[in-house]
């Protein structure tokens, strides 16, 4: 009976701290559930956000990513990766309704948790529980992880399948069940899809089937080697396949100079043209030291960070070294994505993760820690974590909170399916919250007047404006708008209608000539100063 107690109780601690460890990074993440999609990347946001519910809304196939831009007169195409969890969250937004925004949020959540879970098992079976423990903690913690681990993006997804890949592939490797079989071919599958540059987890996949093979010739009993390389290479190409297909059919399809061109917002060819290798950021010692920066701050925080330098000349370090490499390689790769866009430090994390995991392994093992020097350690880890993701994922910006209101106020004024110009900075949150076709027009371009004219002339009456406040800090924007008829207004917001495109020109046309009469003005006045007798 006693003995039978003490099993349950073990069985019981067994489970309790992985569970405790998703609770956590669940409570980390679910207080922003019920935000709308802006602030930090907001455009990011809203792009998937317009693929799904277009798909959903029969404007698109699934296989042609489409957003609510007008290029040409048409609803623009992203052919820049085929967005999985978007969709999943699509789907699940068609079938048990409520709002697209929470579905989003929810299913990178749900990955985000994924791959703490996965990162979890994958270094149990590695190293113990001490490294799985701390490991997936790290990763649940990060400050990368909570902002980014909350909202509609990909790479919550991005790592967890990285992670879910890398753990079915051990455990392939050690059953040689072919339901593990599968389940790497899915996950591995639905990454390469998801980002094609993912490729490169085949490093660590292909170090850790070649260590296997090692062992297995060392192994008393003799295996078939050829058939564990074989069924892991055609799993492997398999995956990789549906991949292959899409990007090279989308990198066709952009093409310059085709009869039959698509509507392009972005591309994988202007993606491609953006990041040119090698990078002269590569030379740049200032890049290598803001990585750095990043990687001690947002990504493993200061404490995780000095826990890496020790977990990295461990011995047991060295198991991980080609899924480093890979990472590394990803920096090499596209290092302008790091240096401008750091949401992708969440790809790169798991490793991180898991040799600072090893660093405190060594550091307790020995110093033996009192149970309040623990507390402390963990507290340091938090703090920091607190402090660079409490802003930007629960706060929405002050610019951004009149959003909603305004594509609220100017939806009734739309007929089904027409076009409106919005305003709201360079980002295109507003143009998805009206919830038609149209037109995000930049408060600071030159061709204000022009772009708003183009606009007029494709079919759009209304032009709307969030943070009406923040746009007129640019003279030539608010001179603009001070010529155009409000319709509606509200705290911060405006809906103006858009005059004939002559109109509109000519009145442009009479500020430039108004404006350049004052400053030949304020010119001869100021020349008739220099030259008075009195100076």
């Amino acid at each position: 009976m006693a003995g039978h107690t003490t099993t349950q109780l073990a069985s019981a601690r067994r489970f309790l701290t992985p569970a405790l460890l998703l609770l956590l990074a669940l409570l980390l993440r679910i207080p922003s559930i019920g935000q709308p999609l802006v602030g930090v990347f907001a455009t990011k946001n809203v792009v998937y956000a317009m693929i799904a519910r277009n798909w959903i809304a029969g404007h698109a196939p699934c296989w042609c990513p489409t957003l609510d831009v007008l290029v040409d007169g048409q609803r623009s195409w992203h052919l820049v990766e085929l967005p999985v969890s978007a969709y999943l969250a699509g789907g699940l937004w068609a079938l048990l309704g409520g709002s697209l925004d929470v579905w989003g949020r929810l299913v990178s959540i749900a990955f985000s948790l994924v791959g703490v879970a996965a990162l979890y098992a994958l270094l149990l079976r590695w190293h113990g529980r001490t490294v799985a423990t701390v490991g997936a903690a790290l990763l649940g913690i990060a400050p990368v992880s909570v902002v980014y681990g909350q909202k509609f993006m990909l790479e919550p997804s991005v790592a967890a399948l990285s992670i879910l890949a890398l753990y079915t592939a051990e455990r392939w490797f050690d059953s040689r069940r072919l339901g593990w079989l599968a389940a790497l071919l899915v996950s591995l599958a639905l990454l390469l899809l998801t980002k094609c540059y993912m490729a490169v987890i085949v490093l660590p996949l292909g170090a850790r089937l070649l260590q296997t093979l090692r062992r297995d010739r060392c192994a008393a009993t003799p295996t078939n080697d050829w058939r564990l390389f074989a069924a892991t290479s055609a799993a492997v190409a398999l995956a990789a396949f549906p991949a292959a297909l899409w990007y090279t059919w989308a990198y066709t399809a952009a093409a310059p100079g085709e009869t039959l061109s698509p509507p392009l917002f972005f591309s994988v060819r202007d993606s491609a043209a953006t990041h040119p290798l090698p990078s002269p950021l590569l030379w740049d010692p200032a890049f290598y030291a803001r990585w750095l920066r990043d990687v001690a701050t947002i990504g493993l925080t200061p404490v995780g960070f000095v826990l890496f330098a020790v977990g990295l000349v461990q011995r047991e370090a060295r198991q991980h070294l080609p899924w480093l490499a890979a990472s590394l390689l990803l920096v090499v790769l596209l290092p302008r994505k790091f240096h401008e866009m750091n949401y992708y430090f969440l790809v790169i994390l798991p490793p991180l993760c898991a040799v600072a995991a090893l660093g405190w392994q060594r550091l307790s093992e020995r110093w033996r820690p009192s149970r309040l020097a623990v507390i402390g350690v963990a507290t340091a880890l938090m703090l920091p974590a607190l402090r660079y993701s409490a802003s930007p994922s629960y706060l929405v910006p002050e610019e951004d909170r009149t959003v909603t209101t305004a594509a609220a106020a100017v939806r009734p004024l739309l007929t089904p399916d027409e076009p409106v110009a919005t305003m709201h900075g360079t980002t295109i949150d507003l143009l998805y919250y009206c919830g038609h076709p149209g037109w995000a027009v930049a408060p600071d371009r030159d061709d204000l007047t022009v772009r708003l004219g183009e606009c007029r002339r494709q079919g759009a009456r209304l032009l709307v404006v969030a943070g009406l406040s923040w746009q007129q800090r640019h003279a030539p924007c608010r001179r603009l708008l001070d010529t155009l008829e409000p319709v509606a207004t509200g705290d911060d917001y405006a809906v103006y209608r858009l005059p004939e495109v002559d109109v509109l020109t000519s009145d442009a046309a009479r500020r430039r000539s108004t404006d350049d009469a004052t400053k030949a003005s304020a010119v001869a006045h100021l020349s008739s100063g220099l030259l008075s007798p009195e100076r």
